[in-house]
């Protein structure tokens, strides 16, 4: 009998000291002085220590139990295409369907164009996201106009430079020459 009391005294000490670090913790964070040392990293972790149990303690997960079992699943939700794995098989069959199309030759002209247009369309939303705006033969064309500008005298941070500056102006997939003919004008040189 002495032991269950004394268990439950423990426990309702561990869940009044969790309440009581999860509030006062950022609070002695936001008290001067402000500066990240020994002290401060030792109430960010009673921070989170406490934050883990009481979360742990009302839903029966820990949340890093719950990180773990979303990072043990096979694959995340926003890198997949498609809602089910049934779906992403049937889309997958749709694919191999047309890429059989387009290879046999069996599409000509206006569907053969489309169902490449379409083809391109449907890339992953992590490729979309890490290629941005590029084309086909991207590393060409930058090895090419990196070749020319070391030809003409011009360094690697010529080339970081203007790297960001079309980055900045928003024309990352364009260069020079694709502004100057889409405006008419020549190309600004420095």
């Amino acid at each position: 009998m002495a032991d269950i009391d004394r268990e439950k005294d423990y426990l309702r000490f561990k869940h009044g000291a969790a309440v009581a670090f999860v509030i006062a913790s950022p609070i002695l964070l936001a008290l001067p002085p402000r500066k990240l040392d020994h002290l401060a990293v030792l109430n960010i972790g009673a921070f989170a220590f406490s934050t883990n149990y009481l979360v742990r303690e009302h839903t029966g997960r820990s949340i890093v139990e719950r990180i773990e079992g979303k990072l043990a699943r096979p694959q995340l939700q926003i890198l997949r295409d498609m809602p089910t794995e049934k779906a992403e098989k049937l889309q997958a069959q749709l694919r191999a369907e047309r890429d059989a199309q387009i290879s046999s030759g069996q599409v000509t002209g206006e569907d053969l164009e489309r169902l490449k247009a379409r083809q391109a369309q449907e890339k992953g939303v992590m490729q979309r996201l890490w290629m941005g705006g590029e084309q086909e033969g991207w590393k060409e064309r930058r090895l090419q106009e990196e070749q020319q500008a070391l030809d003409e005298g011009k360094g690697y941070g010529y080339l970081i430079k203007k790297h960001f500056q079309d980055v900045w102006r928003g024309q990352s997939g364009q260069t020079t020459t694709d502004q100057s003919s889409t405006t008419g004008q020549q190309p600004e040189t420095k």
